[in-house]
C-alpha cells in the first residue's frame, strides 16, 4: 500500500512538472503553478535591500510564516534542514536553493527571538509587521502561512503548507 501511494505521488509529480516545464518563455504572472512568481522589492529586516528579481537562477522558497504560529515554528526545524541538503544543489532551471522567510508578525521582539531560537540566520528576513495586511502578503494573497518554490527562470513550481510536498519537488528537480 505504502509502495502504491509512492508509485502514485511520484507520477503525480512528474505530470505537475512536466506540464509547465517547456520553453514557453511568455508564462504569464500569476499564483498558480507554472505563472510567473510577481516580482517585489522590500528590505530584509537588517536592513538591507531585497529585490526577488535578484535572485533569478535559484530556486527559492518563500517561506510565508509567523513567529505566533505553532506549526511554522515547529517547521523551521524542518526548513532548516532543507536548506542544509539543497543549498548547493543544481536543479532543473536553477542552481542553490535559497530561503525567503516572510513573516506576517505585526511585533519585532517576538519575531527576532523566534529567529534566533529557531537558528534561521541563514534565511533571508523580511517583515513590514503589518501581518497579512503587507503589500507582499496581498500580492501573493496570503492570509496564513504557506510555502512558495519558485524555479530559476521564476516561475511558481508549486505552493503548498507541507514541506514534505516542497522537498518531493526540490529532490524531483534535483534528477532531472
Amino acid at each position: 500500500m505504502k509502495q502504491l501511494k509512492l508509485i502514485l505521488a511520484t507520477i503525480t509529480v512528474s505530470l505537475f512538472f512536466l506540464s509547465f516545464m517547456n520553453d514557453n518563455q511568455d508564462a504569464v504572472v500569476g499564483l498558480e503553478a507554472g505563472n510567473k512568481a510577481p516580482v517585489f522589492q522590500a528590505e530584509l529586516i537588517d536592513g538591507t535591500p531585497f529585490n526577488l528579481e535578484d535572485l533569478q537562477g535559484k530556486m527559492v522558497l518563500l517561506n510565508f510564516w509567523a513567529s505566533y504560529d505553532a506549526q511554522s515554528r515547529m517547521n523551521n526545524y524542518y526548513l532548516n534542514d532543507m536548506l542544509e541538503t539543497y543549498k548547493a544543489q543544481a536543479f532543473h532551471n536553477g542552481e542553490e536553493f535559497v530561503v525567503v522567510s516572510i513573516s506576517l508578525d505585526r511585533f519585532k521582539a517576538p519575531l527576532k527571538l523566534a529567529i534566533e531560537q529557531d537558528e534561521t540566520m541563514e534565511f533571508m528576513h523580511i517583515c513590514d509587521f503589518m501581518g497579512a495586511n503587507s503589500s507582499i502578503s496581498k500580492m501573493y494573497n496570503i492570509e496564513e502561512p504557506v510555502n512558495i518554490l519558485i524555479d530559476g527562470e521564476g516561475r511558481i513550481v508549486n505552493k503548498d503548507v507541507e514541506y514534505s510536498t516542497i522537498e518531493k519537488s526540490l529532490a524531483f528537480l534535483a534528477a532531472i
